[in-house]
């Protein structure tokens, strides 16, 4: 059984928790045993982080990388519509040389081109859907680009012989947005790989603590997009209060730009309390889980949070908000806290329950951990992916075009 998976993002090109969704599906579908026989997987993706051209990982996985034109975050859904033309002559070619049973696609940027090649081809194609851009823009998207992205999702999801989504809730979202009937909808969640973290050294982490707690300091943690929808501007509002019970309470946000919300930390004045660390590694992302009293994701808009699933993995406390697909990974004292979003004062309760309750927290951080490797492995989440495959390419079988 032979499948096309077409996306922008694929190592060493990662953006966010789409590339990282992508990586650890895709490396783990090829092989698996189907009604077609051995499942093979045929990636055509962007080359905008270089990368080999051809990458033959092994017998069942093949990656090709495209040169596009460089990135113009001016016109973006323009320049992604047009560079979809070399996706589509690329994927046409290799389909023309060995037919293949099915396309999948992630999210918007690949859809022209997925489409074109389904109607051409007469081949049905699967879409998973990591987030949409209604959602991003809190249900109004204002701008012409926006509207744009809204309407090519739309077609997309009626286009698409299935649509996969992460959470019960993004399913709600597109039966809401675009119609799509929930027959249609396949909920699958993300997943993380618990051998690729890095688990410290006692010495190491406990080093890495007194670095950023030197004088016993709490610490609070922010990993991701400096961007509206993650929130962080909501937890930095919570701090003044947070300070106000916990003086000594520290904030790291690691995430590239993060500096731009320095503004708003010295109109509040609380320069002293919270510290930027700009872009950081996944390895110092882990070993800071590790470190510090908290990983804090104050999410507006989330439809999964594969970060949330990370720091619970390293044995992290998480305060999350109770919006779409995280609000259904982190339960509300039993593997975490949840807050409402958008919502200071809410976060700074959920401190305040952390800090009062320290046993309680650590059998949080116990039942988190047991969660993560029994229910987001990479391998389940592949093996339900592959019998969604097995079953579109057994429909097709006896339906006319």
């Amino acid at each position: 059984m032979r499948i096309l998976e077409l996306s922008w993002e694929y190592p060493p090109y990662i953006v966010g928790g789409m590339g990282q969704h992508v990586t650890g599906l895709i490396r783990n579908l090829g092989g698996r045993q189907t009604a077609f026989g051995q499942l093979q997987v045929e990636v055509v993706t962007t080359r905008y982080a270089n990368g080999p051209a051809l990458e033959q990982v092994n017998d069942n996985l093949t990656v090709h990388r495209i040169d596009l034109p460089p990135l113009d975050t001016h016109n973006h859904y323009n320049h992604v519509i047009a560079s979809n033309d070399a996706l589509l002559e690329f994927a046409a070619e290799q389909i023309r040389r060995e037919p293949l049973h099915i396309i999948h696609i992630h999210d918007w940027l690949p859809g022209a081109a997925g489409i074109a090649l389904k109607n051409e081809f007469k081949l049905p194609l699967a879409v998973t859907i990591h987030a949409t851009e209604r959602g991003r823009q809190q249900g109004y998207p204002v701008t012409a680009a926006s509207r744009q992205i809204d309407e090519l999702e739309r077609r997309i999801c009626h286009e698409a012989w299935k649509v996969i989504v992460c959470s019960a809730y993004m399913a709600s979202e597109l039966s809401a947005y675009f119609g799509t009937p929930s027959d249609k909808i396949v909920v699958i969640p993300n997943g993380i790989d618990i051998e690729a973290l890095t688990f410290g050294a006692a010495d190491e982490v406990a080093e890495l603590r007194r670095r950023y707690a030197p004088n016993g300091e709490r610490l609070l943690f922010y990993v991701g997009r400096i961007v509206h929808e993650k929130g962080v501007h909501v937890l930095i509002d919570a701090m003044p209060a947070i300070l106000a019970e916990f003086p000594n309470t520290r904030l790291l946000v690691a995430g590239k730009n993060g500096r731009s919300l320095a503004p708003q930390v010295h109109a509040l004045g609380i320069e002293h309390a919270v510290q930027f660390l700009g872009f950081i590694s996944n390895r110092q992302r882990d070993l800071l889980y590790q470190a510090v009293d908290a990983a804090v994701f104050p999410s507006i808009y989330e439809p999964f949070g594969i970060v949330a699933l990370e720091a619970m993995a390293l044995g992290c406390n998480v305060i999350a908000s109770d919006v779409g697909g995280l609000g259904e990974v982190v339960r509300h004292m039993r593997n975490g806290l949840t807050v409402f979003p958008d919502n200071a004062e809410s976060i700074a309760w959920a401190v305040r329950e952390l800090f009062s309750n320290p046993a309680a927290a650590a059998q949080r951080r116990k039942t988190g951990r047991e969660e993560v490797a029994q229910r987001y492995s990479w391998l389940g989440i592949a093996q339900q992916t592959a019998q969604v495959f097995e079953t579109i390419a057994l429909e097709r079988l006896v339906t006319n075009w």
